[in-house]
């Protein structure tokens, strides 16, 4: 994005209402996630991890855009930066700890699954070696003749 009418600050406020739209859709794609793992739809998720690295991205070049429209600012325009963004700030500030919690969530949520799967693999090849005792047994060949 480039410099509103060269203001920094108007730009620096738009970046920043840019980046709370793009945590926002992110949040919004977290409860998507969080969908897909408890239904066990891998292809969902896969689908919405790349959304959500897509939006991120975009909040990151956003976010380097911004530290270089805020360099520009004189100490007044960053004061001025302060007063007029703050609601702005802690909104984002929240909606990160929302974020950060869920993703911890679905951290715990698909490490719980993984282990489960993890025990029904061990039991189905115990059950596997327990069961190979069990087969036919070979005819015995007898030792004298083979027309027996």
């Amino acid at each position: 994005m480039n410099l509103k009418d060269n203001n920094p600050t108007a730009s620096v406020l738009e970046f920043l209402r840019i980046e709370k739209k793009c945590y926002d859709e992110v949040l919004h794609l977290m409860d998507e996630q969080m969908l897909a793992i408890e239904q066990e739809d891998a292809k969902k998720l896969d689908a919405v991890i790349d959304k959500k690295d897509g939006i991120i991205q975009t909040a990151q070049d956003n976010a380097s855009q911004r530290e270089t429209a805020v360099a520009q600012l004189s100490e007044q325009g960053i004061v001025e930066i302060k007063n007029q963004a703050g609601e702005l700030k802690t909104g984002i500030e929240t909606v990160l700890e929302q974020i950060i919690e869920m993703e911890n969530n679905c951290q715990v949520e698909l490490k719980a699954r993984k282990f489960l799967a993890q025990d029904k693999i061990i039991g189905l090849k115990q059950k596997r070696t327990l069961l190979k005792g069990y087969g036919n047994s070979q005819r015995i060949k007898p030792k004298i003749s083979k027309n027996v």
